[in-house]
């Protein structure tokens, strides 16, 4: 039989039954769209939750919070300081490295005043640190200034009302109080009871306030307060005039003893797959270490779940399907035994009469395949729309919950095919063995 009469006697066949074909056609229609757009709200979903983390965070830094606990028996420092900071810059793959210091502070204008806390590094990280600003500059080695978050000058109290007012740091001027033993509890350094010398209060410029976030009021730099590490040190230092820093150490009578104890500090790797090695052998060796690379790393597994979950939810509605495409061609089986036995008897292989029944029942599973792509490519569109609408009136916040990429749409379509071909083969098969004459005497 040549393959140009197979196609026509099989697309013969299909418009001769043309209410089971759409029905059938429908079931397959149904299970495609349902595995399309489950998949597709789970890879939204992936590349919602991955993009959080890629545009907040970065990939090549890894954070070490402290060392080993045998630090002291393998001869190492047993606190965050330079010798330390010197050691694990030699690690492999580290190209960078800076060490981080967090000052709390009570930030106050006028009667106003809010707690936060100074992140203080050297000035030239500053600028791979801060996102671009909204106005002013990055304050240069030694220079005080603070770089801040956009909302911190909404987030100012009136100590008398309670009441939340915004503050302009271009005309007003902002002190830091580092007494904030009211808030944390003691602090080495700070006032203790009986202690007639609270830190004094210190003026320090706003050298630049961050860009918002057009999309949303709250962004991942918010509420930051970056200082340069000279100058707070140095701002401490005439603050506190013979004390211990916060958070360094002090001798019994607050003084401070000496070297310098650092918060945490970052190292940054030239990619984020040297960054995740460089966690994993800084974790074998005993540190505290962490990596953003861990969470996007979660977040994909993560997002893989969810996948998995929604297409297995999807593929039950296919599998379905694929019973009724079964079920359709074994009684065209059923229908058709003369026609069987005929075309038998006047030559017709074998081969040619599961070529039929595949063919058939292959176009049944492609036409409801494309079917289902095309109702879940306009079911896509009207979710990301209608998120997108309510998102518009929440912040101007846009959110794509639908994704189909090109190589789900093909899949979608050839897994249906296949879904078709592989319900009609034991049709196909019980049709090819059929006895030509014992077929034609069937009425």
């Amino acid at each position: 039989m040549r393959p140009t009469d197979l196609i026509a006697t099989s697309l013969a066949s299909l418009r001769q039954r043309p209410f089971r074909t759409l029905l059938t056609v429908l079931g397959v229609l149904i299970g495609t769209t349902s595995v399309v757009v489950m998949v597709s709200l789970g890879l939204g979903m992936t590349q919602s939750l991955l993009g959080s983390f890629e545009n907040n965070a970065n990939l090549r830094e890894v954070t070490v919070y402290g060392p080993p606990p045998d630090a002291a028996e393998r001869g190492l420092p047993t606190e965050l300081n330079d010798t330390l900071v010197a050691q694990l810059s030699q690690y492999p793959g580290v190209q960078d490295s800076w060490p981080v210091y967090y000052v709390d502070v009570l930030a106050e204008v006028d009667s106003m005043a809010q707690y936060m806390q100074i992140t203080a590094v050297p000035a030239r990280v500053l600028g791979s640190l801060a996102p671009p600003l909204a106005w002013g500059q990055l304050p240069t080695a030694g220079q005080p200034g603070l770089v801040l978050g956009d909302m911190i000058s909404q987030g100012f109290y009136n100590e008398m009302t309670g009441e939340m007012l915004e503050v302009d740091f271009q005309t007003q001027t902002l002190f830091l109080n580092f007494d904030t033993s009211s808030m944390m509890g003691p602090v080495p350094g700070e006032p203790q009871e009986g202690d007639a010398t609270p830190p004094k209060r210190v003026i320090v410029p706003v050298s630049a306030v961050v860009a918002g976030d057009p999309n949303q009021m709250y962004g991942p730099y918010s509420s930051v307060a970056y200082s340069d590490f000279d100058a707070m040190v140095e701002m401490l230092k005439k603050a506190m005039p013979g004390k211990a820093l916060p958070n360094q150490p002090a001798t019994s009578d607050g003084r401070p003893k000496p070297g310098f104890v650092y918060s945490m500090v970052t190292l940054q790797a030239e990619t984020p797959e040297d960054a995740e090695a460089l966690m994993t052998a800084l974790r074998a060796d005993g540190y505290d270490a962490q990596a953003s690379i861990e969470w996007i790393r979660e977040a994909q597994r993560t997002a893989f779940l969810v996948q998995a979950v929604f297409g297995g939810i999807g593929f039950v509605s296919l599998l379905v399907a694929a019973i009724g495409i079964a079920n359709t061609m074994m009684m065209s089986v059923y229908e058709r035994t003369r026609e069987i036995g005929i075309m038998k008897v006047i030559g017709a292989g074998l081969g040619d009469i599961r070529k039929m029944f595949l063919f058939e029942s292959a176009t049944i599973g492609f036409i409801g395949g494309l079917l289902g792509l095309l109702l879940s490519m306009g079911a896509s569109s009207v979710a990301n729309w209608v998120v997108a609408a309510q998102g518009q009136g929440l912040d101007g916040m846009v959110t794509t919950i639908s994704v189909i990429p090109v190589w789900l749409m093909i899949a979608a379509v050839v897994f249906a095919t296949l879904i078709g071909m592989v319900a009609g083969l034991a049709p196909a098969i019980r049709a090819s063995r059929l006895s030509p004459l014992a077929a034609i005497r069937t009425q």
